[in-house]
């Protein structure tokens, strides 16, 4: 096959962005089934770090063009205009590059290029990762009004136009509500499972330089942001004494996160670990955490799942009951689901409960590897988005 896809990407590696490490994975996959692929997206500073990379490169036959863009700040008026600057020179760039658009739903004034481009004859594929605006609405960080119109305007003109995909069936009932005649498809996250696999904590480099081997370690390891509910998770651990939390990672609920722990010795916080360092942090613990807000179930689902899967960790899903993530984990029997996640006593007594039974947890971590191979390897998605190239 020699079809072209054009990546409209925000992040690209060296950036430490989940969503781009995700895409990197899919392009890889896609050239090695004959699909020419060039990445469009700009300077690495995801949340601040900042990584050097050159303008032009090859990674693993997919061609990447980097452009220079605003670092931004956490304000409205500096994410509005982040995204109106990522839009247009992604707009003027892709025009001129020929092939299948592929574009992701954050910033969520991106795909409006797909949409204008459509009118010259350009087909894309619109990877709807959060639902816009309503995911905004119910996390509080935009109010239903002109701005909360005008984005739904735009994700409904987007949606009509492109083939879509969503990450679970609850985000396209959504999707279709906003746009009754969208084509859309779920295809869920996936994990390189031959990068990321199972080792023992013991051997993790991470956890023996941080001294994380002798405690027993529960880690959440990514964007501490808004979607995800924490603070009954660190309050537990003062309930906790004989065990540690780790944050990995960066994100708007960081510093309160770091007040919250405020003299609790075990509640630890560490930096966005390199990509080619993921397994090894990732083996540095014996429970790992997924959380969401129930505002946020069927708008989104956290792409650290996957991950964890894939290492063989336990997973302590901080959920309401009945959402997505809490009905995956029961189904697969690979963690535990607390519902009453605000409670520091509820999740405190589930760690411990995890923590006093090493053979439920070895159960556990063996279900959650065979969820990641049978149902997440990045072959399984790129066969899946393959078919939806073919059928544009």
């Amino acid at each position: 096959m020699s079809k072209r896809v054009v990546m409209l990407l925000p992040y690209y590696p060296p950036d430490v962005a989940a969503d781009g490490q995700l895409f990197s994975l899919l392009a890889r996959e896609l050239v090695a089934r004959g699909v020419k692929v060039r990445v469009l997206t700009w300077r690495p500073r995801y949340q601040g770090v900042v990584a050097k990379a050159p303008k032009r490169e090859v990674i693993d036959g997919v061609e990447v063009r980097r452009m220079w863009a605003p670092g931004g700040g956490k304000g409205l008026v500096s994410r509005a205009l982040s995204a109106l600057w990522l839009t247009d020179t992604a707009w003027l760039r892709a025009l001129f590059t020929g092939g299948v658009l592929m574009i992701p739903s954050s910033p969520p004034t991106l795909g409006i290029v797909g949409w204008w481009l459509s009118w010259v004859g350009r087909r894309y594929v619109y990877v709807l990762h959060d639902v816009h605006p309503d995911l905004g609405i119910a996390l509080g960080r935009m109010k239903p009004g002109l701005l909360a119109g005008v984005l739904r305007h735009m994700q409904r003109r987007i949606l009509r136009r492109g083939r879509t995909v969503t990450l679970t069936e609850g985000m396209k009932a959504n999707a279709l509500k906003l746009q009754p005649n969208a084509n859309v498809e779920v295809i869920p996250n996936w994990v390189d499972t031959d990068a990321i696999k199972p080792i023992a904590k013991t051997d993790s480099e991470f956890a023996q330089a941080n001294n994380l081997v002798e405690p027993f370690v529960v880690q959440y390891s990514g964007n501490l942001g808004l979607l995800h509910p924490l603070d009954g998770l660190t309050h537990a651990f003062a309930e906790l004494p004989d065990a540690v939390l780790t944050y990995i990672g960066r994100g708007a609920k960081l510093e309160p996160t770091r007040k919250l722990a405020d003299g609790q010795a075990n509640v630890r916080f560490f930096d966005y670990q390199p990509f080619d360092k993921l397994n090894d942090s990732l083996a540095a613990c014996d429970l790992a955490v997924v959380a969401i807000e129930p505002a946020a179930d069927r708008l989104a689902m956290p792409s650290k799942l996957q991950g964890i899967l894939a290492s063989g960790r336990p997973v302590l899903a901080l959920a309401p009951e009945g959402s997505e993530l809490a009905s995956f984990v029961k189904q697969h029997d690979c963690g535990v689901v607390v519902s009453d996640f605000d409670n520091p006593g509820a999740v405190a007594a589930a760690v411990r409960e995890l923590k006093d039974n090493p053979e439920r947890r070895k159960s556990l971590a063996a279900n959650a590897r065979k969820a990641a191979e049978k149902s997440f390897h990045t072959v399984l998605a790129a066969d899946r988005y393959l078919n939806v190239i073919k059928g544009l």
